[in-house]
Parts: structure tokens; sequence; C-alpha cells
């Protein structure tokens, strides 16, 4: 693989655009374009820029070899499963926290309906429409707080589980 297309698969796998890689080396984005095209090639500096960039040596983007292309590739790919699997993470928390949200609901409109029951010991103020829809805002609003702490558990015992993963991954590396 020559250096053009080191540097054009280096900078797909890390997720760059050609902007983006530009302003880190200080150059334009036209030039970029061209070291990917071939047009033209990288001074010596911007090569030892390109090298700490995407954290490689110097002789890998000099010098070509078959398992580079493989390495490249295999990055991408870990690249795209690790986003992949941080999309799946986020669905899992969002859909538990909409479970949460709605048992938490469930619960509170069972109270309501239970509180409405005619049993005078439980309700001396009389039932009343006003009474009523009162009742309804307070327990609303208490099952709202509950939705709210138990989304704030969700979501802390969800970034400590993101959190021993990296960990976990780092120590295999």
């Amino acid at each position: 693989m020559n250096l053009s297309k080191k540097i054009y698969e280096l900078r797909k796998a890390s997720g760059m655009s050609q902007e983006q890689l530009a302003e880190k080396i200080n150059v334009s984005r036209q030039s970029i374009s061209k070291w990917e095209s071939g047009e033209s090639y990288p001074e010596i500096e911007r090569l030892i820029e390109l090298s700490n960039v995407f954290d490689v040596s110097t002789d890998y983007l000099l010098k070509s070899s078959e398992a580079d292309e493989l390495t490249i590739r295999t990055e991408r790919l870990e690249k795209g499963q690790n986003d992949l699997k941080s999309k799946v993470q986020q669905e899992h928390l969002k859909n538990a926290r909409i479970l949460n949200a709605a048992l938490v609901y469930a619960v509170a409109m069972a109270v309501f309906f239970f509180l409405q029951l005619p049993l005078p010991y439980l309700w001396p103020l009389g039932e009343s429409f006003y009474t009523s829809v009162i009742v309804l805002a307070i327990i609303l609003c208490l099952a709202t707080a509950a939705v709210i702490q138990r989304d704030l558990k969700i979501t802390k015992k969800y970034m400590e589980q993101h959190n021993d993963n990296e960990i976990a991954g780092d120590e295999n590396e």
C-alpha cells in the first residue's frame, strides 16, 4: 500500500474528515486531498505530524506492506464494532428508562384509583372533582420524582458497567 492510500485509510479508521485532519496538522483540506489522491506528498515535518496523529511510525507511512493494509482494515472493523456496541448499550439504557417510567406511572395510577374507592376511612374530605384532581396531581408529582430518582440509579449503574468494561478492555490490550 502506498503513502496516499495509507493516509486515506488511517484517516477513515480514525473517523476523521479531511478538514479535521488538516486542522490537526495545520495544513489546508486541499493538501490532505492531494496527499490522498497521490497528486503530491507531504513534507517531512508533516509526515512526522501524521505519524503522531495516527500513532504510527514514519516507517509505516513510507514503507509498503500487505500486513499494513490488514492492520488498518482490522482497526476499522474494531472501531465499527465498538461504535455498534455503544449504540446497542445506549438503546438498552433508553429501553430501561422507558420501562422504568411506565412501571412507576402504572403504580401511581393504581394508587390513585385505589384512593378513589368509596372508603370513608381512607378519604375523610369527601369526594369531589377538585379533590380528585389535586390527589392525582400529587400522585403524579411523586411518581415523577420516583422516575427521576430511578433513572439516575439506572444511569449510574450503566456508567459503572461501561467504565468497568472499558478498563477490562484496556487491560486485555
